[in-house]
């Protein structure tokens, strides 16, 4: 190995050790810091300076979305009752994209993406197993479990709903890169992934699955046959959807998980309903506060304060990533958002091209990928996840394989 890839090794190891630790959020210290985070400032580190003295050229992308979101949330905490918090919110913002920067940088290669992407798809099967060895034992540092969740796992997340993203997200990435190799050994751990999920008890993280297999064989038919058989394969999902819907009572299967035995569905299923008032009173409350507010925002994280000001009932965050923008980031923020997701579905769609082999064929289903966006995109409606890790880490292996792809 030459002196200059020789250079590259650090920042390649610990862009991979962040990928290992991204599920450790806990214990938080200031700023909501959590232990990833330390890692992640030293791969940010490590990659500069081994860019500056290699003299690479650099990629930013998504910079133009977010640097409006980020201008949206700063003009909102200037006007908002919370400047400080914003400012806070506007720092976390800003280590997330350059996190994501360093994880395209130093993926340049087929070679050196796969070290990334071996390293999620056996880290995620590490942390399904600590799981179950928690769930086993009773041990609440892997569980992640509180009073107030009930039997509701999140591992070292802090959030079960956090929780069942991060491995919904690493189903994706299992499927999209093949491994493990052996396809019994790969639906096994797919099959872990997926009750890992059902643990946390998060509603929409199985309606994120539901979304991401569905997506998965649209794609997947598209890349195969063509745009008019894909849109066939909707057609039959809708109808089959719409069928089941109609004929199958969800409220009935809520109440009967409700009364359950089982805990898991007590505090998943059984809580569904409960789940969908709680969002609805969560968008009307944000509604009347987005008519008293200006066009500007807020500013960031300041819908809970309001809410509590104006002695509101429910007091919650916006739940919303979509109407978190507009209502905390106004009008700026609100178009930073449509940029960069357009810029993200570009990206992805540039994957699903017949014949592509995205990084060389490192990412042998990119139809997976794609639909671990579509899912993700999802959630994205109900819970606020721009702020977290491996949703940032998501985004940069798109913008990576898309690339490559343009290659």
């Amino acid at each position: 190995m030459d002196e200059r890839a020789g250079s590259r090794r650090l920042p390649l190891a610990l862009t991979a050790a962040v990928v290992f630790m991204l599920p450790v959020t806990v214990p938080r210290g200031p700023g909501n810091l959590g232990p990833a985070d330390l890692f992640i400032v030293m791969a940010i580190a490590a990659w500069l300076f081994s860019a500056a003295a290699g003299g690479e050229k650099i990629r930013f992308p998504y910079a133009l979305g977010m640097g409006l979101l980020m201008a949206g949330g700063a003009i909102g905490g200037l006007a908002g009752p919370l400047p400080d918090a914003a400012l806070l919110a506007l720092v976390q913002d800003l280590l997330l994209l350059a996190w994501c920067w360093t994880l395209v940088n130093v993926c340049r290669s087929p070679e050196r993406a796969g070290v990334v992407l071996n390293t999620w798809v056996y880290g995620s099967i590490v942390w399904v197993l600590l799981l179950f060895v928690g769930l086993a034992t009773g041990a609440a540092a892997l569980t992640g479990r509180i009073p107030t969740e009930g039997s509701r796992t999140a591992l070292t997340f802090g959030d079960p709903n956090v929780c069942a993203n991060y491995f919904f997200v690493s189903l994706a990435i299992i499927w999209a890169t093949g491994r493990p190799r052996n396809r019994v050994v790969r639906t096994l751990v797919s099959g872990a992934m997926i009750a890992a999920m059902v643990t946390t008890g998060s509603n929409s993280g199985l309606v994120s699955l539901a979304v991401g297999l569905s997506a998965s064989l649209v794609f997947a038919t598209y890349r195969r046959s063509g745009l008019i058989p894909a849109l066939a394969a909707t057609a039959c999902i809708v109808v089959v959807a719409g069928v089941g819907l109609s004929t199958v009572s969800l409220h009935s299967i809520q109440r009967r998980a409700y009364t359950s035995g089982y805990a898991v569905l007590r505090d998943g299923i059984g809580r569904g309903q409960a789940s969908v008032t709680e969002r609805s009173r969560v968008l009307s409350e944000s509604l009347k506060l987005y008519t008293e507010g200006g066009p500007l925002g807020e500013g960031p994280v300041s819908t809970k304060p309001r809410m509590e000001a104006a002695m509101d009932p429910y007091p919650k965050e916006a739940h919303d990533d979509y109407f978190a923008a507009l209502l905390e980031r106004g009008i700026v923020g609100a178009l930073g958002l449509v940029i960069l997701i357009s810029g993200m579905l570009v990206r992805t769609g540039s994957l699903l091209r017949r014949g592509a082999e995205p990084l060389g064929g490192v990412l042998r289903n990119p139809q997976a990928l794609a639909a671990g966006v579509a899912g993700t995109m999802t959630t994205m409606a109900v819970y606020e996840l721009l702020h977290v890790r491996h949703v940032w880490g998501l985004f940069a292996i798109i913008a990576v394989a898309a690339a490559w792809e343009r290659r």
